[in-house]
């Protein structure tokens, strides 16, 4: 892996600052969880999160990562309200403008009896329900207006005991509101790209309509957050707007406390790169375990069984935080189609620290080198080129490797010999993959 000089280096401090740890997320574990993940076999968690938690990341990794099934206030509402109050309704914005006349018409209760018969009728075991309703014609329902839900709730825990309330508190919130200058610029260096994207947006937008959309939130939270607090079941993140790159870790860390197990293992970073040394690359400070597809695969094989053997190997010995730098030299040239991705992105220079997260952040890495890298990514995974490396191939590796993952995720098993069949003849003669 060779270094770029063409730019000048930041100072390796200044690196440091940049691509060190995000802060640690203070969690508060309630005294009466863990009695209850030991009594039911059926866990229920309540997510509860303002408009600034990205508490939909969250609620992302405890599908992908956990095999939870999310339900939400939202999806409730529109998919059996019409059913209740008349069978013409055929839009969300019918429902929306029933809801604006009639304040009255959805109630707490109606709500979880809905969810309990979702419940009820699921084969699920692991269930996220999203509670509160982020559009303002649900929240400024009446019955979401009441102090307490005490009743409703603990009416619907004879049937569906929850297990606990996970909720995701913004410390800081009202910086967003109303920032000063100097917290500003601090926050605008340490936020992650998605929070990045949050705040751009509510830059276009009223504060006004934030500030208000914030203590709606509260008013419709706090009731349910005050019922899980008497019995000791609440489960808090309290995060800085700087802290948001470590939510999703976090969040995994505790379900892992609590004994819940990985069902996705597939979100390895993967770095390929056709030559063979890579003496500035610290492998144990990006936690690269080093694969060579030579060593997995016989000469004579094509590409198709040659991302089949990698996917095989990082499935039975990938660990939760492993990434792999995976040597490929030799790819036919048969096959290698025309298919190309959309959303790789091309990179002249660029450092590995802005695609790894999970590094190990107790020591600075031996050095940092900058080098041209194409990446395609997913909401799953990220796999990262090394140039020089043909940027056709690289398109295909990420398109077979992204089907095996799917189809595994989906069935269990990578069906290899359906792969074989969309690919082209594996006949021909071998050749550099940076040449091809």
């Amino acid at each position: 892996m060779g270094c770029t000089p063409s730019a000048p280096t930041p100072p390796s401090e200044a690196l440091s600052d940049k691509f060190g740890p995000p802060p640690p997320i203070p969690v508060d574990i309630g005294t009466g969880i863990r009695h209850q993940l030991n009594s039911t076999d059926v866990t229920i968690i309540f997510i509860f999160g303002g408009p600034a938690s990205q508490k939909g990341l969250v609620i992302q990794e405890l599908t992908g990562s956990f095999n939870f099934v999310s339900i939400s206030v939202e999806d409730i509402v529109f998919n059996y309200l019409p059913n209740r109050v008349a069978n013409t309704i055929e839009s969300i914005g019918e429902i929306q403008e029933i809801l604006k006349r009639d304040q009255g018409i959805l109630t707490v209760d109606w709500i979880l009896s809905m969810i309990s018969a979702k419940l009820s009728t699921s084969m699920g075991q692991r269930f996220v329900v999203d509670i509160v309703p982020t559009l303002a014609t649900i929240m400024k329902a009446d019955s979401y207006k009441s102090r307490t839900h005490d009743r409703s709730l603990e009416n619907f825990e004879r049937t569906h005991p929850i297990t606990f309330a996970l909720d995701i508190s913004v410390l800081d919130e009202q910086e967003l509101i109303a920032p000063n200058e100097s917290a500003k610029e601090a926050n605008n260096k340490k936020l992650s790209p998605e929070m990045s994207q949050f705040m751009k947006g509510i830059d276009d937008i009223d504060k006004g309509r934030l500030e208000k959309r914030l203590d709606e939130y509260h008013q419709c939270a706090e009731p349910f957050l005050r019922y899980f607090h008497k019995t000791r079941r609440i489960a808090r993140l309290s995060l800085h707007t700087g802290s948001f790159a470590n939510l999703v870790p976090t969040c995994r860390d505790v379900m892992l406390e609590f004994g819940f197990t990985l069902s996705r293992r597939d979100d390895h970073v993967l770095v390929f790169s056709a030559q063979v040394v890579h003496e500035n690359l610290d492998l144990d400070y990006y936690k690269l375990k080093r694969v060579d597809i030579a060593e997995l695969c016989k000469p004579s094989d094509g590409l198709v069984a040659q991302i089949a053997a990698l996917h095989k190997y990082i499935a039975s010995h990938g660990r939760p935080g492993d990434n792999f730098l995976v040597i490929m030299r030799n790819v036919k040239k048969n096959d290698i189609t025309s298919k190309r991705i959309n959303f790789m992105e091309k990179k002249s220079e660029a450092y590995l620290d802005e695609f790894i997260k999970n590094k190990q952040h107790d020591r600075p890495p031996k050095s940092r080198c900058r080098t041209a890298i194409n990446c395609v990514s997913s909401s799953r995974q990220i796999i990262l080129f090394l140039e020089p490396f043909s940027s056709t191939i690289a398109q295909n590796i990420a398109s077979l490797y992204n089907k095996m993952v799917k189809r595994k995720s989906s069935t269990g098993v990578t069906s290899m010999s359906r792969l074989q069949r969309e690919a082209p003849s594996s006949r021909g003669t071998a050749a550099d993959a940076n040449n091809t």
